[in-house]
């Protein structure tokens, strides 16, 4: 039997799904105990937690996360790339399969497939939840191409994946004529010329037997999408472009339903920009004082320690890229800020969530990003675009 039909189940009653989520639109309302959606961070405060919140699904998980040691990042070409300033620098990060463990999701799907990139290079930085013996990826002899094997059932795989993009620079093209004077003294005069560069748009392909799909280096920059499948399973794509300049960013992923005392709970991982779990999200949901959908939670680093306070607001709205299955969920998007220890707003955070009535099933996929060249204050963040 495969490992991932045999991974422990969640101490929390599970009720049949469609997708992984809940089709019912209906709320339990604000939570009950420590927290609540009335007060500024919902009753969070930024003393030290238990390590993963004293969760030890989290803490396990965390526990297996592990870099891929890429062999393409022996290349001196690819050294070059990664030190080049010019070059393009970008992140993509893929999920397939059941966003949030799903035990009564047993049926195997194959996502064996590769991924593409018509100039340029990928980088490995991680295969996510790759099971040893049934989950692995091809021996890398291009840099333009990346192939795996994954087969995914109750829970799922993914990457994280370096691209980089070489510049390209102006090409020139020299004529040298003479002149002579009536007293034959003659002078060289060179015209130089710029070429156009005819250079088509990079291309990034996803390929795989259950969804394929083309992305141009645009979409990239800006990408927050989920797929929903209409065999049941869910394919997350999320990326950015990296500044070459220090500035954080990353991505948060975990579950988004309601636990066994019919709470309303966020619960998942802060990962860094090559998909490194460096941190834990807790938090809540739903309707606050004025009725609006609001969420509010608490990010701490590996030990326990503060790094944030997260506050937003959510709605429904299926993904226009999902397939007919994905118009029966009760999902949406979610949009906040990152606060520090004082209450002073420093970044922005953004994805999609799909809620369940019980915690299996229901999951969020997002980005993150701290603000260095201005504060994140009214007006100036959570665009789609160029997050």
């Amino acid at each position: 039997m495969l490992r991932k039909l045999l991974q422990p189940v969640l101490a929390i009653a599970v009720v049949g799904l469609i997708v992984g989520c809940s089709d019912s639109s209906t709320d339990p309302g604000v939570t009950e105990g420590d927290t609540n959606l009335t007060d500024e961070f919902g009753g969070y405060t930024s003393v030290a937690e238990a390590p993963g919140f004293d969760n030890p699904t989290l803490l396990e998980e965390a526990a297996a996360d592990a870099e891929y040691g890429d062999a393409l990042l022996a290349s001196p070409a690819i050294t070059d790339l990664l030190n080049d300033e010019e070059a393009g620098y970008y992140h993509l990060r893929i999920v397939w399969g059941q966003l949030q463990y799903d035990p009564e999701f047993t049926e195997l799907t194959d996502f064996s497939g590769s991924l593409t990139i018509s100039r340029g290079a990928e980088i490995i930085r991680r295969a996510l939840r790759f099971e040893e013996g049934q989950d692995y990826i091809l021996p890398r002899t291009d840099r333009t191409l990346i192939e795996w094997v994954s087969f995914t059932s109750v829970h799922n795989d993914g990457l994280a994946i370096d691209l980089l993009i070489p510049p390209v620079y102006p090409q020139y093209d020299s004529t040298i004529t003479w002149e002579f004077d009536l007293q034959g003294d003659s002078t060289m005069i060179v015209e130089v010329d710029t070429l156009n560069v005819d250079i088509e748009p990079v291309e990034v392909s996803f390929e795989t037997g259950p969804y394929s799909r083309v992305f141009s280096l645009e979409e990239i920059a800006a990408l927050d999408t989920i797929v929903y499948l209409d065999d049941g399973n869910a394919i997350a794509f999320h990326g950015f472009r990296l500044d070459r300049r220090p500035c954080p960013r990353g991505f948060l992923a975990g579950t988004w339903g309601v636990n066994d005392a019919g709470e309303n709970i966020i619960s998942g991982f802060w990962l860094s920009r090559n998909g490194a779990i460096i941190g834990f999200v807790d938090g809540h949901y739903g309707t606050d004082e004025t009725s609006a959908n609001a969420f509010t939670g608490k990010v701490i680093d590996l030990a326990g320690g503060f790094l944030a306070f997260i506050k937003g607001t959510y709605g429904a709205r299926p993904d226009h890229y999902a397939g007919q299955s994905g118009y029966h969920v009760d999902a949406g998007w979610f949009k906040g800020r990152i606060y520090d220890a004082d209450e002073m707003a420093f970044g922005d955070l953004m994805g999609r969530y799909c809620k369940a009535p019980v915690m299996n099933g229901g999951f969020f996929q997002g980005r993150w990003k701290v603000r260095c060249s201005e504060p994140a204050q009214e007006g100036n963040h959570l665009d789609d675009d160029g997050f």
